[in-house]
Order: structure tokens, then C-alpha cells, then sequence
């Protein structure tokens, strides 16, 4: 090679090196997010208080303007895509969503809405623990981290089939920068056995604010049926990850013997 296809080598390695190296939001940005958060929730906080209502009967006052608009499923998704930013529970709004649309609509528009969720807690994981900060937390995971990040697709789905805090597990997922499709679709197949089992819920009362709800036994026995399924899966899936893991932290042994 000539000393000039070196150079311009060279040139293209430091251009492609530098593009790759993330710069991240500056502190100030992300002081300013966290501010305009923090108002969020205060107002969210401060509208439930001032006015007595509980996070179910916000959610019934919810359900009936989705019921009575044509524009109540854009609404429901716009609802559940901001959830994540006042802390609303995500099981609340999934159960109204069978009560607002009925099981097969209400599974259709959660399941759209419970993955944009998710990225929205997700971005702003990551982008409120980049930088400096975020390294030196991220070190702290140690090996789990590092399992997490080696297996993006086998621990999102693991913690959602565990049923953890849907919020924190998206949060989590986007401070360890786990890899984002892999992280969608993990997140995709765990929440899927429980969005159907809340909705199929919320499609078998009439109400959540009118004492004891009557319940179709039908679709409660298959919504029930769905988290057995869920359980399953995920017991089979654990056994699997922690075989995998084993063999990882024997395979550099043997190299090193």
C-alpha cells in the first residue's frame, strides 16, 4: 500500500472510530430533563391530591371518554405511552384497556401502546445515565451487567415474565444500553402472557369503582390460563439462561488452562 492509501486509511478508521464514540447529552440538558420530569409528577401528584381521586378512579374517568369518542384508542395509546413519565401504574390502564375496548381491540391497542411505553422508559434510561455518570454506574453492575448486555433478548424477557415493575425493568434496560431491538422484542414476548391476562380481566367486569365487580368466568379462566402459560415460559427460559451463563464462565477457564 502507498503512503497515501495509508494515510487515507488511516484518515477513514479515526472518522469511523470517532462517529462510533456516542457524545451523549451535555449536563445541562440533562438537569433541564430532569427538572421538566420532576414538574410532571409534582403536577400529576398534585392534580390526584387536589381533587381526591385515586389512580383507579382516574383510570374509570379515563375509560369513559374512551368509550364514548371515536378518537379514544389514539387517546388510550398517547395515555399509556406518557404513563411512564408520571409513574402511573402500567396495570391499571392495561385492565382499562379491556374495559374501554373489550378483549380482542383491548389486547390489539395495549400491546401497541405497552411497547411504546416501554421505549419511552427505555430512552430515558439512557439518556439520563450517559456520560461520565452513567460509566461509572454501569461499572458497578460488574458481571451482571455485562450478562445483561451479552444477552439483551434473554434478560428482558426473563424480568418481564417475572412480573417486575414494568417501568423500572424499561428504565434499567436503558441504563445497561442493552441493544435496542433485542430489548424491544424480549420485552414484546414477556409482557405479552400478562397484557392479555389484564385485559382479558378488565374485558370480564363492568367496572373498577362500583364495589364488587361481576366477573365473565370465561374470560377470566383464560386470562388466568395465560399467566400459568407465562410462568411456564419462563421457568424454561431461566434454565436455559443460567445454562448458557455457566458454560460462559467455564469456557475462559479451559482457555486459560
Amino acid at each position: 500500500m502507498t503512503t497515501a492509501g495509508r494515510h487515507d486509511s488511516e484518515r477513514h478508521e479515526e472518522s469511523g472510530t470517532a462517529s462510533q464514540v456516542p457524545s451523549g447529552p451535555s449536563t445541562a440538558q440533562r438537569i433541564g430533563a430532569v427538572a421538566v420530569w420532576v414538574l410532571l409528577i409534582a403536577s400529576y401528584l398534585y392534580y390526584i391530591r387536589s381533587r381526591d381521586v385515586s389512580p383507579l378512579q382516574a383510570a374509570e374517568r379515563l375509560r369513559t371518554v374512551l368509550v364514548d369518542n371515536w378518537w379514544g384508542p389514539a387517546l388510550f395509546i398517547t395515555a399509556y405511552v406518557a404513563r411512564p413519565l408520571v409513574l402511573f401504574p402500567a396495570s391499571v390502564l392495561t385492565i382499562v384497556g379491556g374495559l374501554a375496548f373489550g378483549l380482542y381491540w383491548g389486547t390489539a391497542w395495549t400491546v401497541i401502546a405497552s411497547n411504546l411505553s416501554t421505549l419511552t422508559a427505555y430512552t430515558a434510561g439512557r439518556f439520563l445515565l450517559s456520560g461520565v455518570l452513567g460509566e461509572r454506574l454501569l461499572g458497578l453492575t460488574g458481571r451482571l451487567g455485562r450478562r445483561a448486555q451479552a444477552h439483551p433478548f434473554e434478560t428482558t424477557a426473563i424480568m418481564r415474565l417475572l412480573y417486575l415493575p414494568f417501568d423500572a425493568v424499561g428504565y434499567l434496560s436503558g441504563f445497561l444500553r442493552l441493544r435496542l431491538l433485542p430489548f424491544m422484542a424480549g420485552s414484546f414476548l414477556g409482557t405479552l402472557p400478562g397484557t392479555v391476562a389484564f385485559v382479558g380481566f378488565g374485558a370480564s367486569v363492568d367496572s373498577l369503582s362500583d364495589g364488587t365487580p361481576d366477573f365473565d368466568i370465561r374470560i377470566l379462566a383464560a386470562s388466568l390460563t395465560l399467566v400459568v402459560l407465562g410462568s411456564i415460559v419462563k421457568s424454561r427460559m431461566e434454565k436455559g439462561y443460567m445454562a448458557a451463563s455457566s458454560e460462559e464462565t467455564i469456557q475462559p477457564q479451559g482457555e486459560r488452562s
